[in-house]
């Protein structure tokens, strides 16, 4: 099968040397593409590598490191080659600054203010351009209590085949998730 994944941070421009992120590295979708090469499969990984210390010699990695690098990325693999599978790990910003800054904010300036707009979900543009495509997405939430009720809504409005729900709570009790698909299936990994 050839199977097209999506992992790491997505950055955010704030001037030519800052930007807005969050935590994530992209650990899973490496694992994931690492596990499939191993099992035979054809695997492009789009990742933001700038997280990674060791890259894996035997998988297709397409670098990126900002929002609008992913997305274009995403739409010339979907467009140029067929997948089986497109499995979206990436931690992709829900928000966008409205006014980048041209040049470096300069030091010293005292208060400044971002202001952040809704950016569009990288989800639609895979639906669009995946037609056939088993499509997985992630769905992390900081509550557990949500968890299972939140994945369903999104993969509902998604349209996607599953969703992998994880939390951040209780990471001290060992590392919990669940898929979920279309058919309401649940089962904990």
């Amino acid at each position: 099968m050839r199977i097209l994944i999506t992992g790491g941070a997505t950055w955010v421009k704030i001037d030519k040397v800052r930007i807005l992120t969050n935590i994530f590295t992209g650990r899973t979708s490496v694992y994931l593409a690492s596990y499939f090469v191993r099992n035979n499969h054809e695997v492009t990984l789009l990742l933001n590598t700038h997280c990674i210390e060791r890259m894996p010699g035997n998988i297709k990695i397409v670098p990126f490191r900002y929002f609008e690098d992913l997305k274009r990325m995403l739409i010339r693999e979907l467009k140029q080659n067929k997948y089986d599978i497109v499995i979206h790990t990436a931690a992709v910003s829900d928000y966008l600054c409205k006014h980048y800054f041209r040049g470096k904010i300069p030091s010293g300036k005292g208060e400044i203010s971002i202001k952040l707009s809704s950016a569009p979900k990288l989800t639609d543009t895979i639906r669009r351009y995946a037609k056939g495509a088993y499509l997985v997405q992630f769905k992390l939430e900081t509550s557990k209590e949500e968890l299972i009720s939140r994945a369903r809504r999104s993969l509902l409005k998604n349209k996607f085949d599953a969703v992998v729900a994880n939390s951040l709570g209780g990471l001290e009790n060992g590392y919990q998730a669940f898929i979920i698909d279309k058919k309401g299936a649940r089962r904990k990994i």
